[in-house]
């Protein structure tokens, strides 16, 4: 009876256990009881989504926009050169009290950035459109073509501030596009991690400047850009980072102070889950290839690794890419130990996780009219033709006497 009683107690542990690990692996969408409408979670280095909550649907991205704006200024303002405050900037909605503009101040390149960050200035926004573009129409068409190029397909911009017009739009997703190109200017991850700073101006010095919003206070933040319009509702792009692994979150038609908490969420949710995935390490790689008949050994510049937040037992392909003028270079040149002489691609459905340079595991000199191959077959031949020579029967000669 004791032995049937502890059998039946063991059969309804493993019950609870099994109910308990479908139950989690079933409820992950949801886990996160998001107040915000729209949101998502992508892996910085990669763009890998972890989480996503309506991630497609375009809403009004409202200040959020500033970071296009500050990609395009980096790229066609130089360090050295001014934004001016034009009469037609001055007129746009005042976003801050702490600092006002007048007609002809000029800020240098860093300064502008700094503070269009910090304070969100919708007139030093479009101050900065109008010195890079010359008119808002072009600075708004290069800020559309940009997005396109970086894949924000479901994004339109139609002024460099995020005022609203319902032709400004944009979704989660297309906006943590818009974060992870940010990340390639560090001025820029710089200025939107800044709370406070001392500006000076063409007109003003040493003005004191701080930003009002709380996403400082994440013990993660590294950097971040809030937005607000009636019409659109707390906006915000939250750059967070912790212990080296570095996450987007992107909050849309949200609220205060909850989307402080859908942060919070988010970091507990995504963070957890990253981990460092190595598909081939470096040593092990012992992969040949073949040049104009020649096996060439390769080696790769660095480990096929990444950080990913899929399951474990994702499958994942790898692609060895020559480059196209290898045959040619190799013939003219030979190859040099460590030359990179293609690339070496791992996908994941379809899609490039991570790459590494396909280099040379040692020197090549170029190959000759008369290759290895050539001379054992010419030496085959001659040994062959030798053997036949001196083989080969001879004929007995034959002496007729003359008769006399």
């Amino acid at each position: 009876m004791r032995f049937r009683l502890l059998k039946v107690i063991k059969c309804c542990l493993c019950i609870l256990l099994l109910t308990c690990f479908f139950i989690q692996k079933n409820t992950k969408a949801e886990e996160i009881n998001l107040f915000s409408d729209k949101a998502i979670t992508i892996l910085a280095d990669s763009g890998e989504v972890v989480y996503e909550k309506n991630a497609n649907v375009t809403d009004f991205p409202a200040s959020t926009t500033k970071v296009m704006t500050a990609i395009i200024m980096m790229d066609y303002v130089k360090e050295n050169e001014a934004i001016t405050m034009s009469a037609r900037s001055l007129q746009e909605e005042k976003s801050n009290s702490q600092i006002l503009f007048s007609e002809g101040e000029k800020l240098d390149r860093n300064t502008a950035l700094k503070t269009m960050m910090i304070l969100s200035a919708n007139d030093l926004a479009y101050a900065i459109g109008e010195t890079v573009a010359g008119d808002m129409n072009s600075f708004v068409k290069m800020m559309n073509e940009r997005a396109k190029k970086i894949g924000a397909n479901n994004t339109h911009f139609t002024n460099p501030n995020g005022l609203h017009n319902d032709n400004h739009y944009t979704t989660a997703y297309d906006l943590a596009l818009i974060a992870k190109e940010a990340l390639k200017y560090p001025l820029i991850i710089k200025a939107m991690g800044t709370k406070e700073a001392h500006i000076t101006t063409s007109k003003q010095m040493n003005k004191y400047i701080f930003n009002r919003g709380n996403m400082f206070t994440n013990p993660y933040f590294l950097a971040g850009k809030t937005g607000y319009t009636n019409t659109s509702r707390n906006t915000l792009i939250e750059i967070d980072q912790k212990d080296g692994q570095k996450i987007i979150n992107i909050l849309l038609r949200s609220s205060k102070p909850q989307y402080l908490n859908d942060i919070k969420l988010l970091d507990a949710y995504a963070f957890p889950r990253i981990y460092k995935k190595v598909i081939v390490k470096e040593e092990d790689w012992k992969k040949e290839i073949k040049v104009k008949d020649d096996v060439i050994q390769t080696k790769i510049s660095e480990d096929l690794s990444f950080l990913t937040a899929k399951n474990p037992n994702t499958k994942y392909e790898v692609n060895v890419k020559e480059e196209n003028a290898l045959p040619t270079f190799y013939k003219k040149n030979g190859l040099h130990k460590n030359q990179k002489i293609g690339k070496v691609e791992v996908l994941s459905d379809g899609e490039i996780v991570t790459t590494a340079d396909l280099l040379t595991a040692k020197s090549y000199d170029r190959p000759t009219v008369f290759t290895l191959n050539t001379l054992v077959i010419a030496g085959i031949i001659i040994v062959f033709f030798t053997i036949v020579l001196f083989t080969r029967p001879r004929r007995k000669r034959v002496y007729i006497k003359s008769r006399t």
